[in-house]
């Protein structure tokens, strides 16, 4: 139904209350006349496109059918609506407070499945864990969900990494502590979500003031069965970076030669590229490293580069590619970094400039990869030197791989050469 995030899912969402309460008036309205309402509630049942999707939903079924008298369960109305506001975020990265047996858990597998995302979800009672378990073991989501036996709130506020959107539906009470600790990992234009927002308590009247207070999100409640609030973490302003932020500061070291595509897609599968990973592009020219990185894997990356032509360039490919939220550009001298906070490094520079390197290369922490097009790094011997030949069969190039802690060559010791020249620059 949405065409683009930007739209506003808070503007979905209350158009969707907005048909739900028109539909329930219409059909009271139909009622007092005696008659029936040809206008029906969105409560339908979701029909199966997929064979995995006909799984889950056969699981959500029974869950409804057999388990429902036995615990608290997120209505069937509110499961769709989560699974359609994880879908339309394009959710990558979703966290649970309160798994129960699974169900919303479940709902949420639905969007996962075709966003290729993943959900963690946190439970402290460990028969409701295990029955979540078997659940999602049936359902075939076991790929998808990690399920995490703990006391929540000790737990989940350990998490580090960017959410596409958090649920709320564990103990109350602390709503409220969840949500300021947690919502600075919700990415902007991402989503806070909370179930049974209508109960009468002090607690949930204050996460609902936090949320509606502050001009940083918009929320909603959907009108269903305890009611569930939907906040929109409001993105920043876009502002193209002014002129006068990009300035001299000094001559580039290298003359900027675009690294070939294919190129590009070898050295970060070489390097063993993660959805977790942090990617550092050194020297990053027109930013097509750090976007394959993020368009391909998930993972965040930050493009280096001292040329204020190359800044304007690369910040102009991570917006047509709308990775704003995973890519960043910064002009800075390479030189003057702190690296050490990196998973992967990508180098196409000279082998000097390589080795100019190694002092802040040699702060990674251990298991971080350096992949570099064509050029090695004299006194330090590699893991992997891997020939590619170019699709139109006329060179071969050579891209190295080292992993941090770096392994230096001793003196005594000859240099490491690559089993075959390395062809240089296009």
């Amino acid at each position: 139904m949405l065409k683009r995030i930007g739209l506003g899912i808070a503007a979905a969402a209350v158009l969707v209350g907005i048909i739900f309460l028109w539909a329930q008036a219409r059909n009271r309205q139909a009622r007092q006349r005696g008659q029936r309402s040809n206008v029906a509630a969105p409560a339908g049942k979701t029909l199966t496109k997929t064979e995995a999707e006909k799984k889950i939903l056969a699981v959500i079924d029974d869950i409804y059918r057999n388990q429902s008298p036995k615990t608290m369960l997120v209505p069937r109305q509110n499961g769709r609506m989560l699974r359609i506001l994880a879908e339309a975020v394009n959710a990558r990265r979703v966290v649970e407070l309160g798994t129960s047996v699974g169900c919303s858990g479940l709902w949420f597998s639905l969007a996962l499945r075709n966003t290729g995302g993943e959900l963690i979800t946190y439970e402290i009672d460990p028969r409701e864990a295990e029955i979540a378990q078997m659940n999602f073991k049936h359902a075939e989501v076991t790929d998808l969900v990690t399920v995490i036996v703990e006391d929540t709130f000790e737990k989940a506020t350990e998490l580090k990494d960017p959410l596409d959107v958090l649920f709320i539906d564990a103990d109350k009470q602390g709503c409220l502590d969840y949500f300021e600790k947690l919502h600075p990992l919700v990415r902007p234009g991402g989503l806070i979500l909370a179930h049974n927002v209508q109960m009468d308590d002090n607690r949930i009247q204050d996460f609902t003031r936090a949320v509606t207070s502050s001009a940083d999100f918009d929320t909603v409640s959907f009108p269903s069965a305890g009611g569930l609030s939907i906040t929109l973490k409001k993105r920043a302003p876009k502002t193209e970076p002014a002129e006068e932020e990009l300035k001299y500061i000094r001559e580039p070291d290298v003359v900027f030669v675009p690294t070939p595509q294919e190129m590009v897609d070898k050295m970060l599968e070489l390097a063993q590229v993660k959805k977790s990973d942090l990617v550092y592009d050194l020297g990053c020219g027109d930013g097509r490293i750090v976007v394959t990185a993020a368009k391909k894997y998930g993972c965040r990356a930050i493009g280096y580069d001292i040329n204020p032509d190359r800044i304007r360039e690369s910040r102009e490919n991570v917006k047509k590619n709308n990775l704003g939220h995973l890519v960043t550009i910064e002009q800075k001298d390479i030189f003057t970094l702190d690296l050490s906070q990196a998973n992967v490094i990508t180098l196409y520079l000279l082998p000097s400039l390589n080795v100019k390197l190694i002092p802040q290369l040699q702060k990674l922490k251990p298991g971080a990869r350096i992949v570099s097009y064509d050029f090695d790094m004299k006194g330090v011997e590699p893991d992997k030197v891997v020939p590619v030949t170019s699709t139109s069969g006329y060179s071969t190039h050579s891209i190295y791989l080292w992993t941090a802690p770096l392994k230096k060559i001793k003196q005594n010791q000859p240099e490491y050469a690559p089993p075959y020249p390395s062809c240089g620059r296009d």
